[in-house]
């Protein structure tokens, strides 16, 4: 009983198949024929045995395999030879390189740069179809640049303002200077370099310098940023946590009881004074900076500018005025409570708009990814 068919067809229908690739192109001579023997011997084994196992044992123990890759080889080698020696070795080469760009075209459909990334090699097939001769071809192609295009330098600029303007869609002005940097250094380059196509490894360089320059920079604002949220929210909970609606309150609220909410309350009026003094500290020491400058800081303002701070105008001037009171063993005045009080029954301590993208934003965003990732991702909260 043969080898189920199937399995032995998954096996053999390559080798079938190169074999008849060189069959429909009129491969003759020896090594053709010992192709033949041996993809006949791996045929004859699949009616002989009736285990795969055994049969895959025999076609590697009787090299089969092997024998029909080098004589698959040789029978290719010879076929070209043989066009080279009709004089159309050019001519196969071009041919060749031709329908290699084509290919290159198919797998490139999904890339995100498909449009740039084909425009050069659709030049260069353009270019091959055109009837000159294959070392015109590469002579033509060199002058124009074509070769370096296909590098993908308009990709790498295009990605380089892409980088820029989603950092502007952020607004994160730091990065925003370093992508304007990296432009600049790119176009520099490019204006001193063949086809106007920078060096890939003298552009690595240099974009790295300017990484290595930034990064303490963007960590320095990150952090900044980092601890003045934390200090806001210090005096922000400690005021709250001496309201009426304290219990209730998701912030202190426990489901074991209300002896468990109630010492949640006391660990926040106890101990916040004392974690922002500390957090105070290391905002002077670090970045010599103190509460007050926290809101005329670049860091507030362009956050505040970004829609990132949660808190409404007028929780933040109560957030100001509770601060001199926050102190240890201290508790706010009964004004400031009442006022916390109000503004958390009317629910007036969220920005409106915080967190919200302007319709400046949803151009930028729109531009680099499209309208309908932007409807993916936001189109649910637009009002």
């Amino acid at each position: 009983m043969p080898v189920d068919k199937a399995m032995a067809d998954s096996i053999l229908d390559t080798y079938r198949n190169m074999y008849r690739e060189m069959e429909e192109k009129g491969a003759e001579g020896e090594s053709f024929q010992a192709m033949n023997a041996a993809l006949n011997r791996m045929e004859s084994l699949a009616q002989e045995t009736d285990d795969i196992v055994d049969f895959t044992a025999k076609l590697t123990t009787e090299n089969l395999f092997i024998e029909f890759s080098n004589a698959y080889s040789e029978t290719m080698s010879g076929m070209v030879k043989e066009e080279y020696s009709t004089g159309r070795g050019d001519e196969l080469l071009l041919e060749k390189t031709l329908e290699a760009y084509e290919n290159a075209i198919l797998t490139l459909e999904d890339h995100p740069n498909y449009e740039l990334l084909k425009s050069p090699i659709e030049e260069l097939i353009e270019l091959g179809r055109s009837g000159v001769s294959y070392p015109v071809f590469l002579r033509i192609a060199e002058e124009k640049g074509l070769n370096k295009a296909m590098e993908g330098d308009l990709v790498l600029r295009e990605a380089i303002i892409s980088d820029k303007t989603f950092a502007e869609f952020m607004h994160l002005p730091l990065e925003v200077e370093k992508h304007e940097k990296v432009l600049q250094v790119h176009d520099e380059l490019s204006s001193h370099a063949p086809f106007n196509v920078p060096d890939s490894f003298e552009f690595g360089l240099e974009r790295q310098k300017i990484d290595w320059e930034y990064a303490p920079r963007i960590n320095q604002w990150n952090l900044i940023i980092r601890l003045w949220e934390k200090m806001l929210e210090n005096v922000y909970d400690w005021l709250d946590s001496f309201c009426s609606f304290a219990p209730y309150d998701d912030r202190w609220a426990d489901m074991r009881g209300k002896a468990y909410t109630m010492r949640n309350i006391k660990r926040t009026q106890e101990c916040n004074p004392g974690v922002l003094k500390a957090r105070e500290k290391i905002f002077q020491d670090y970045f010599q900076m103190v509460w007050d400058d926290v809101f005329n800081h670049e860091t507030f303002r362009n956050e505040y500018a970004a829609n990132r701070v949660w808190y409404s105008d007028e929780r933040l001037e109560l957030i100001k005025k509770t601060y001199s009171f926050c102190i240890p063993f201290n508790k706010p005045d009964s004004e400031l409570i009442h006022a916390s009080e109000i503004i958390h029954t009317e629910k007036r301590y969220k920005r409106p708009e915080a967190f919200q993208y302007s319709s400046e934003d949803k151009e930028k965003f729109i531009s680099i990814f499209g309208k309908e990732k932007w409807d993916e991702f936001f189109g649910k909260y637009e009002k």
